[in-house]
């Protein structure tokens, strides 16, 4: 049995309306959901209503939940996962850095906003405010930095491209990144999808219908918040099996799901 921590409440419901086969669900079979964490009903109705306080989720009738204009970006970078690779590039040696030393660090918010737009988009910090990563993507520096903001990064950011760095050693930029870790943690991936596959027969359908959440969402977690690496720094030949394994494995977790939905 794949054996992972339950999702919040919040991210147990996040997660369901991201998937593109439940663009719409009932408070009834969130309950359903929920009980499959052993998440008590009364826990999800409140969560439900907070989300929806906060514009995450929208309720177009009543009992109905969909994701709310809050949670369209949440959604829309959840189901992205499946495009990640084809947003690599050629690496020519090139860097993207990103100046934020003159922003401080004593708005905690801001700060907090700050580092997740850093980390869900591959960059590192080398010294205190100056955050690299490599040139390797197919997209403008211009959208990078579209994509920072978008997540938090402040606009008085400075977002600068240069194909050399003068007085920065290479070598300690690429141990900015844990490679034996993403590599790891790659191929692990893809034992727990193809053990899931084999051992999900076996299981009753709510089991099942509880795992291939849990290791799907943990490859999808992988691959959102993934550096996505040029080869020279990373060998991605894994990155790319797990991705390509992930398109097939979300088929067969959505086969179940629909069963799942379609039993209650």
């Amino acid at each position: 049995m794949f054996d992972a921590e339950n999702p919040s409440p919040k991210r147990l419901v996040l997660s369901l309306l991201s998937a593109p086969s439940l663009p719409e669900v009932g408070v009834g079979l969130l309950l359903r959901w929920g009980e499959l964490f052993e998440i008590d009903a009364a826990t999800m109705r409140v969560t439900v209503g907070r989300l929806t306080r906060q514009g995450l989720l929208s309720s177009p009738q009543r009992g109905i939940y969909r994701m709310g204009p809050e949670g369209e970006l949440i959604a829309s970078t959840a189901r992205d996962w499946v495009n990640a690779e084809t947003r690599i590039g050629p690496w020519r040696g090139g860097w993207i850095a990103v100046h934020t030393s003159h922003l401080g660090r004593v708005n905690r918010t801001a700060l907090r906003a700050r580092e997740r737009a850093f980390r869900l988009n591959g960059f590192a910090e080398y010294v205190t405010g100056l955050w690299y990563r490599p040139a390797n993507l197919r997209e403008s520096s211009s959208a990078t930095r579209a994509r920072l903001l978008s997540l938090g990064l402040e606009p008085e950011a400075i977002v600068m491209q240069s194909e050399d760095m003068p007085g920065v050693s290479e070598k300690e930029l690429f141990a900015l990144w844990p490679r034996e870790y993403l590599e790891t943690a790659y191929i692990s991936h893809i034992t727990n999808m193809q053990e899931s596959t084999d051992r999900a027969g076996k299981l009753p359908l709510p089991e099942a219908t509880r795992e291939t959440l849990l290791v799907g969402e943990a490859v999808i977690r992988q691959i959102n918040a993934d550096p996505l690496l040029p080869d020279a720094i990373v060998d991605g030949r894994n990155r790319r099996r797990m991705i390509n394994a992930m398109v097939r494995y979300n088929k067969f977790g959505q086969d179940i799901w629909q069963q799942f939905v379609s039993n209650g």
